[in-house]
């Protein structure tokens, strides 16, 4: 699979965590950064097919999703 170069500002204590663990475990940086965005990418598309699943079984909409339609209507 094909690369392309990423850049991002991480916090300061995360970048530490990122080296002491790769040190420790003898893993590269770039392994460790991409498994995690999988793997995070993974969950939050899971996350929200399920919610979308409840929503559509049940008719049950989260309240966070009932203020955020009832102010884009307002907005109109």
């Amino acid at each position: 699979m094909k690369e392309v170069p990423f850049a991002t500002r991480i916090p300061e204590d995360l970048a530490k965590d990122l080296d002491v663990a790769c040190r420790r475990l003898g893993l590269r940086k770039n392994f460790v950064v991409t498994t995690a965005l999988r793997e995070t990418i993974e969950e939050l598309l899971d996350a929200a097919e399920l919610r979308r699943a409840v929503r559509e079984a049940t008719g049950f909409h989260p309240w966070e999703d009932v203020k955020r339609q009832a102010s884009r209507r307002s907005a109109r």
